[in-house]
């Protein structure tokens, strides 16, 4: 079971609209003993044997669980297993609720929706859309038990109540949709480069940063690549910028076609860039940046700009890597490939 700590912010956790344990926590004791002082007071008798015993029962076991729960997330952080476990207890108690409700139009029912809106929004549209089908199905089972028990029909404003909720609960999920995808651009818009399409430096330190301390436990094949474009600076002074952010779009069409999905593809700053291949080992890369080359040399000939790409590659190694020394090489090893390329031609470059 994959288990994500409380204090790592990894990409699987991109579902998660927002999560915060401890007010979730707390909130949930307060609806505990909000239902325990509503039964305790409630002037009506229960319609069941023992309807008190199964009230404390329920609520006692309820906070128990919870308390439990917070205790193993503060020492062991949360996973998905955990997260729908609380939320099938949450739906639990809020059915027994209605269930022993006495009242013909019982309040207890909004808990059901409260399950639903308080972890629905927090872990994403379709963990919203999973708990929206379990309530449905429990609220199929212990309404009619409820008034079964309680020996009477629905009231007339108890079916007007039924589609507020449903109307609530609609409401709450297009919302939740919404958020969703305005956080799905902003994340977009903070983590790519508009220009090329590549992640910004920002976010491949971020995703660099993961992969090292991944590599550093389980020694994952990693492949470091820098490029770094030649005579980019003559082609911005003597074709203009729009033909050098033509240059720099076509690093990005190319990085999309020849890297995979799992391998990182940034735009370091200005006409720099910076590939990991992931799961991959020298000879791999080497074959796929020589493609890459060749492609954008032909592409640059045939569109007559007189630009060329360069490229320093250098596979991680060792029991431990450091990813500040780890950049500083393969920025060597890009120096040096310059340098061949400076020799052999004659002639200078960006």
């Amino acid at each position: 079971m994959q288990t994500l700590n409380r204090h790592d912010e990894t990409p699987s956790l991109k579902e998660t609209v927002f999560y915060n344990p401890q007010y979730q926590f707390i909130i949930r004791l307060l609806l505990g003993g909000l239902t325990g002082v509503y039964f305790y007071l409630a002037p009506v008798p229960f319609f069941i044997p023992s309807g008190e015993t199964i009230v404390c029962l329920t609520i006692g076991a309820y906070i128990l669980f919870h308390i439990l729960w917070w205790r193993y997330f503060r020492s062991k952080g949360i996973s998905h297993l955990a997260m729908r476990l609380a939320n099938w207890i949450d739906f639990i108690g809020a059915g027994l609720s209605v269930l022993v409700d006495p009242y013909p139009m019982p309040p207890t029912i909004v808990l059901i929706l409260i399950t639903v809106i308080g972890n629905g929004i927090q872990h994403g549209l379709k963990n919203f859309m999973r708990v929206a089908q379990n309530a449905f199905f429990i609220c199929l089972v212990v309404i009619p038990i409820h008034f079964v028990i309680i020996q009477r029909p629905p009231p007339y404003p108890f079916y007007f109540l039924s589609l507020f909720l449903l109307i609530l609960a609609h409401y709450a999920f297009d919302l939740v949709k919404r958020i969703e995808r305005l956080k799905d651009r902003a994340e977009k818009l903070a983590q790519h480069d508009e220009l090329t399409g590549l992640m910004n430096r920002r976010a491949f330190l971020k995703s660099a940063d993961y992969l090292i301390s991944l590599y550093n436990r389980t020694h994952i094949p990693l492949v470091f690549v820098f490029a770094d474009l030649d005579d980019f600076k003559k082609v911005n002074d003597s074709m203009g910028h729009d033909v050098g952010d033509q240059v720099l779009k076509q690093i990005g069409v190319l990085a999309a076609n020849h890297f995979r999905n799992t391998d990182i593809t940034a735009r370091y700053g200005g006409d720099e860039f910076v590939f990991i291949l992931t799961d991959s080992h020298l000879e791999d890369a080497k074959n796929v940046i020589s493609r890459f080359e060749e492609q954008f040399a032909g592409w640059a000939k045939n569109s007559g700009i007189p630009v060329g790409v360069s490229f320093g590659i250098i596979e991680a190694t060792g029991e431990k890597v450091i990813l500040d020394a780890l950049m500083k090489t393969v920025d060597e090893a890009l120096y040096t490939e310059k340098k061949r390329k400076k020799g052999r031609a004659g002639t200078g470059a960006s």
